[in-house]
């Protein structure tokens, strides 16, 4: 890692500032309390179950991969763990790109295509996490869990839930619009043409294997498959949060258990909706501040719901995933700065790729 790097330090910033807003809203008397009183045993099928949703992200993967190369799921699995753990430590969500370059490398096909496959799966994220956010919201709603919630706030959500929607359904139709349109190719090289000569091939190129990386996209009926396998992998990660939840008896907060497995699902999307945007280091920071706010509208205690939020953000999900994420690179026999260098050194063979078919056609 390279504490150089300025997105490293402006996301430390960042998280600091929110990790300081947390604080400042609460006792840190009561946070202490809160933690000593809680029951850690639930943390062990908490955990077990988030490995069980990172298998069903790797399916997932695979499925949205098919069209480019076939890899199995357990073959990509600790793939997505050693991406989620860069994920956590690198800034600006870089293991993303390290995930995907990384998975070209082995696999031997284009890292710009595998990049696209990852576009795909978090549009189909946010769009799933939209889908429970309204549903969970409108059943709260109708069981009068919000209490007193003031009509401003209620207006605001509403108002960012429908730019979200809006966000997320366009950027659906872009990238399928890219996959299907027989013309899209014709588009970018007139776009690639006014470009300087010597960057065009390299630049057609990426363009091409970035949109056959987009390729399952081609059908309503893909799109529904892709869909569906967005639904256990959402399923799993709500029931960590929930398992969690009963650590630190917030049902007994909320008053019932059909009430705390709705709220769970609200905290699980509103947290995860907002740590999709790469301005910290592994959403620290944002992710328990809006965790605690979300349970707070709801009547959680402060205290209380920032104590859970820090615990299975960092506990539950953040640590357990980076440790496995080094054990499988040290099984791998890699570090996470050669991991980190993989995009650089997959452009590099892209464009002896093109050097190499030039100087074929020009003997």
């Amino acid at each position: 890692m390279n504490f150089r790097n300025w997105r490293l330090w402006l996301g430390v910033g960042v998280s600091a500032v929110f990790l300081v807003f947390l604080a400042w809203t609460i006792e840190l008397e009561d946070l202490v309390r809160a933690l000593k009183e809680a029951n850690y045993l639930y943390l062990v099928p908490a955990v077990a179950i988030y490995f069980v949703g990172i298998y069903f992200r790797a399916a997932r993967w695979r499925y949205i991969l098919s069209p480019v190369r076939e890899v199995s799921a357990l073959r990509l699995y600790p793939v997505v763990v050693m991406g989620y753990a860069a994920n956590n430590v690198l800034p600006a969500r870089a293991g993303e790109l390290v995930r995907a370059y990384y998975m070209a490398q082995r696999e031997n096909f284009s890292g710009s295509a595998a990049l696209a496959t990852i576009g795909v799966e978090r549009i189909y994220d946010g769009l799933t996490l939209f889908v429970i956010t309204v549903c969970s919201t409108l059943l709260l709603l109708v069981l009068g869990a919000f209490g007193d919630v003031g009509e401003v706030y209620r207006n605001t959500g509403i108002a960012l839930a429908v730019v979200a929607g809006v966000i997320l359904l366009a950027g659906l139709v872009v990238i399928t619009v890219i996959a299907t349109n027989s013309h899209t190719m014709s588009v970018v090289d007139r776009i690639i043409a006014l470009l300087p000569e010597g960057v065009r091939p390299r630049l057609r190129n990426l363009a091409f294997n970035f949109i056959q990386g987009l390729s399952i996209l081609s059908s309503p009926r893909q799109h529904c498959v892709v869909f569906l396998l967005s639904l256990p992998v959402w399923i799993a990660e709500v029931a960590v949060y929930l398992t969690v939840a009963y650590s630190f008896g917030l049902q007994d907060h909320l008053g019932s258990h059909l009430n705390l497995a709705l709220a769970i699902v609200l905290v699980t999307a509103t947290s995860n909706l907002t740590t999709a945007v790469p301005v910290t280091i592994g959403g620290i920071g944002p992710f328990e501040l809006v965790a605690q706010q979300t349970l707070g509208i709801l009547g959680v205690g402060g205290a209380v719901a920032a104590s859970y939020a820090l615990v299975v953000h960092l506990v539950a999900l953040w640590l357990p995933v980076n440790l496995a994420g080094l054990a499988f690179m040290w099984r791998e026999n890699l570090s996470l700065s050669q991991m980190a260098s993989s995009p650089r050194e997959d452009a590099e063979a892209d464009e002896q790729v093109i050097k190499n078919r030039g100087a074929g056609q020009c003997g």
